[in-house]
């Protein structure tokens, strides 16, 4: 799971960001963290995904950290690794993720 930080830096890097990302199994990209920033029309997260399928990866833009929770659950399998990256409230998907994977145990 990745969280763009800032527009101004995705706008720059989102390119950069495909191949290191497309080496993950699966990626979910979330919107990106303004960190006080103005928008930047065209920008978002969907750009960072669009990079890692380019690269060949495979990954889903989902805007809003809130709804990564249940489609993580959903793939992760005992044994695997799911690795949240980002410098804004990304870190607020693990207790969703815990409780989906508990639930489904």
């Amino acid at each position: 799971m990745f969280q763009p930080h800032r527009y101004t830096r995705t706008a720059d890097l989102a390119p950069l960001f495909g191949e290191p990302l497309a080496r993950a199994d699966r990626v979910f990209v979330t919107d990106v963290y303004a960190a006080g920033e103005t928008p930047i029309i065209g920008v978002s997260g969907r750009i960072v995904a669009e990079a890692v399928e380019a690269a060949g990866g495979t990954a889903s833009y989902v805007p809003r950290v809130a709804d990564i929770g249940e489609r993580v659950a959903a793939i992760a399998k005992p044994g695997d690794t799911v690795l949240l990256l980002g410098a804004g409230d990304v870190n607020t998907a693990i207790s969703d993720i815990v409780g989906f994977i508990e639930s489904n145990a």
